[in-house]
């Protein structure tokens, strides 16, 4: 798989960072190296400091966007949670990022409200907060997301099976079915290794392994460009890439 930033934004307690770590959870299963982002991590350590008018808010997306940046062009799969209310910002983050795959996580304000048990809404209502978005302060929906996620009128096992299919009709992720059947007690293991090496996911790990398991037979101590070819097409009619 390669680099991409997953930028899920929606109200506050639409159900963002939930469905950003189920996505997250099911890549790692699938020995994808996956990164996590989201806005109670980044205003503690990021963007301490920040408050939330319109400028310290697109301050903290454009730092968070900076390293999300960064994440994607070396290999990452970064799941980036957060309100990020207004459409200009999210727009530049798009055009500094890159491979970006924008998903607007939609909730109706009662539903957002109703799972609140922090209170802030509550807060906001009673003018306590200020500058709260969905109350106090705008929420500018998308125009044109990659995928639309109605977390109040969908199951959340149903939103993730659509946000991986989204991601597989982009060309960012290999289809489920594609994957190489790995052991548990030997996955664990290769994903640590993999954590070491510059190889962008398991899958093409494993190829590695295997073509060099091929070559040590064979006699060569390398494979020719031929020869990982016919590999490579040998494990395509497999079924085990695309």
């Amino acid at each position: 798989m390669k680099g991409v930033t997953v930028w899920f934004t929606g109200l506050p307690c639409s159900g963002k960072t939930t469905l950003a770590l189920k996505l997250s959870g099911e890549l790692k299963k699938r020995g994808i190296l996956c990164e996590d982002l989201d806005g109670d991590v980044t205003r503690k350590y990021l963007s301490k400091g920040l408050g939330f008018s319109k400028e310290d808010r697109d301050e903290n997306i454009r730092r968070v966007g900076f390293v999300c940046s960064l994440l994607t062009k070396h290999g990452a799969v970064t799941t980036a949670a957060f309100v990020s209310p207004y459409r200009s910002i999210r727009a530049e983050i798009r055009q500094m990022i890159g491979n970006f795959v924008e998903v607007y996580v939609k909730c109706s304000l009662d539903q957002c409200i109703e799972r609140d048990v922090k209170g802030m809404y509550k807060k906001a209502i009673a003018g306590e907060i200020k500058n709260f978005t969905g109350i106090s302060d705008p929420f500018e929906e998308p125009e044109n997301p990659e995928l639309v996620i109605e977390s109040d009128k969908e199951s959340e096992d149903e939103s993730l099976k659509k946000v991986l299919a989204r991601l597989e009709e982009l060309g960012y992720l290999q289809p489920a079915g594609k994957d190489i059947a790995i052991p548990a007690y030997l996955r664990q293991d290769l994903v640590k290794i993999l954590a070491q090496q510059n190889f962008p996911d398991l899958q093409t790990f494993v190829i590695h392994i295997l073509s060099s398991y091929a070559a040590q037979n064979a006699g060569p101590a390398d494979l020719s460009q031929s020869e990982e070819d016919a590999v490579r097409e040998k494990l395509k009619k497999l079924g085990y890439i695309s």
